[in-house]
């Protein structure tokens, strides 16, 4: 392990489970610039996570692929934002998922206006040139943290960062708004999200102390709280997530910025 990342294991105090039906496995870290280029977004394919990262006062956003077995970086594309999308204003990266060898990222604009949905090759991690804008009739405030692909129904679903009461729904061929599901009860600070054995997994880096991942029913709009993490003296924010099928039930893979430059790619046992 290199000192930095010595340093940042050190400093990271979060991520312990305080409540519902996860277990900690453990808790990989990285620094520097592959910090910056995964500390928004994670995704898998079952052999790779793919990672999105951004750090807007350095002008830097960054995808990265990772093998999920050894923990090794086996792409990464720092200071890559398409000119396409910068020309427009577009300078953050968020949440990202796979579907069928693309990645699907959640992208803002400086001004909060008008994010899109940008997609891009999951074995180069380079731009395919098909973005959706979406209006504030579909995102309020210009907030889009977060996408996640219903592979089986071939959708793509977003929600809202604060005061989350439901979740956008597209056809992920077309990028067109399909319907919205209702929520039962809100959410807030919602940072990340994926689809997994039929409902929606979110991650909220919502209390000062406390951490949650929820599970949506896109059916009804039941939420559920799947598990509570702690905070690490709030110098832990919670990020994207994503989940695997692990050897007696599922893996939640959860990253978490340990400021100020280290990010910890958590392992949680779902039970």
């Amino acid at each position: 392990m290199r000192l930095s990342e010595i340093l940042f294991h050190a400093a990271d105090t979060g991520g312990a489970v305080t409540q519902g039906a996860g277990r900690l496995l453990d808790t990989r870290y990285y620094t520097g610039t592959d910090c910056f280029a995964g500390g928004q977004g994670v995704t898998n394919d079952g052999k790779f996570y793919y990672c999105a990262g951004t750090v807007a006062p350095l002008h830097y956003n960054g995808l990265m692929k990772i093998d999920i077995a050894t923990g090794d970086i086996v792409c990464k594309r720092g200071r890559y934002l398409p000119p396409e999308l910068a020309e427009q204003g577009f300078n953050h990266y968020g949440g990202c998922t796979y579907f069928e060898g693309k990645l699907y990222v959640a992208i803002e604009d400086r001004h909060r206006m008008h994010p899109c949905i940008g997609v891009f090759d999951a074995q180069t991690l380079l731009f395919t040139g098909r973005y959706r804008i979406l209006g504030g009739d579909i995102q309020p405030n210009g907030n889009l943290p977060w996408c996640a692909a219903d592979h089986a129904h071939r959708l793509l679903y977003t929600g809202f960062f604060d005061h989350c009461e439901h979740i956008n729904v597209f056809d992920i061929d077309t990028l067109e708004l399909n319907r919205r599901i209702s929520l039962d009860r809100y959410v807030e600070k919602t940072q990340g999200g994926e689809m997994y054995d039929g409902k929606i997994y979110i991650s909220c880096h919502d209390t000062w102390k406390r951490k949650h991942i929820y599970a949506i029913d896109p059916g009804t709009g039941h939420v559920e709280t799947v598990m509570e993490r702690t905070a690490g003296l709030n110098l832990v924010e919670s990020e994207g997530m994503t989940i695997t099928d692990g050897p007696t039930g599922p893996i939640l893979h959860q990253i978490d910025i340990v400021y100020p430059f280290g990010m910890a790619l958590r392992r949680y046992a779902l039970y």
